[in-house]
């Protein structure tokens, strides 16, 4: 299945680039997709999506390359995304951008992210949480590399996920077609038999 994916500034001191998650392509094509960027300029969201009639939606991590620009640009393909009623993943910084849509909001909260610098602080990397709804109930565990968390959820949306400080860590409106997940999949770190779930219900969507 075809699934379009938000991009994300990769900057140094020479160069602007837009990137996604190298780590995307194995794991969405393990999961039988394949993962189409969409352009940030030089084509209108709406146009682009009749083009490449995608089937689902991917609204991709990166907390330190989540900038306004990408922000705007996320709100734009939402809700193009939510007229075509197009199944939604919304991954970390991009379940922000749900969230927000839905006019919740976040707060800071340096003891979810796991980066020192440039290195990882291993000990900070993965906890437990505990899912509340719409998967087995039990607990799992989770990476965590953000410095914002759910504040307020947004309005028709529901969580599923909490970690021990009751930090919302996933979210979901089925009627809208949404999953929104605070963690890394595609990355270390997270229960395997949590991903499948996860990766279950939005296959479910997609055919839904």
């Amino acid at each position: 299945m075809k699934l379009a994916m938000t991009p994300r500034f990769f900057e140094n001191s020479v160069e602007r680039l837009l990137a996604i998650e190298k780590k995307y392509y194995p794991f969405f094509q393990n999961h039988g997709h394949s993962i189409h960027l969409i352009p940030f300029m030089g084509m209108d969201i709406r146009e682009y999506f009749d083009d490449l009639s995608p089937d689902a939606i991917v609204f991709a991590g990166g907390y330190r390359m989540y900038t306004d620009e990408i922000m705007d640009f996320e709100s734009i393909v939402l809700k193009e995304s939510l007229e075509r009623e197009l199944p939604i993943l919304a991954i970390c910084c991009g379940m922000w951008t749900v969230n927000y849509h839905f006019s919740g909001s976040l707060r800071f909260d340096e003891s979810h992210q796991a980066f020192d610098g440039n290195k990882i602080n291993k000990q900070k990397m993965i906890h437990p949480a505990t899912a509340t709804d719409l998967i087995e109930q039990k607990k799992y565990e989770v990476n965590s590399f953000h410095s914002k968390v759910v504040d307020k959820i947004g309005d028709g949306l529901k969580q599923f996920m909490v970690a021990p400080d009751n930090t919302i860590e996933g979210l979901y409106n089925m009627e809208k077609k949404i999953i929104g997940v605070q963690f890394h999949m595609e990355n270390t770190g997270v229960t395997d038999q949590l991903t499948a779930q996860i990766m279950s219900k939005f296959h479910d969507l997609c055919h839904g």
